[in-house]
């Protein structure tokens, strides 16, 4: 006996007994959706980036491709005080609602502080 799976003669593998899709095909609409996040996630960093002075990790958890929310982007910023925080984040909200892209993909924004 062997580890390598069974071929029918031509090479071609069998089929398992009870074949299961893990995840369906996404559309081209769902894909075009997913990457319009995606978009929205590289524009929301570069905008930190300038208005915080860098960001030092950013992850986008539960990308929907429609809906009221589109996702939960966290960007680890540096930090300094708690004025000046407040002030950098009031900063870049006013720029985000002033982007085209991230006026279209809204994104709930989880600031934290960035490891130096």
């Amino acid at each position: 006996m062997n580890s390598f799976p069974q071929t029918i003669g031509s090479g071609a593998f069998l089929e398992p007994e009870h074949p299961r899709l893990l995840q369906r095909p996404l559309s081209l609409a769902e894909r075009r959706a997913r990457w319009e996040v995606r978009a929205a996630q590289w524009r929301a960093r570069e905008i930190a980036e300038i208005v915080f002075g860098g960001v030092a990790a950013s992850s986008l958890i539960g990308i929907r491709p429609q809906g009221p929310l589109r996702g939960l982007l966290e960007l680890e910023v540096p930090f300094e005080c708690l004025d000046s925080h407040h002030e950098r984040e009031a900063r870049f909200m006013a720029a985000a609602q002033a982007d085209p892209v991230l006026a279209r993909v809204p994104l709930v924004f989880v600031f934290a502080p960035g490891v130096a």
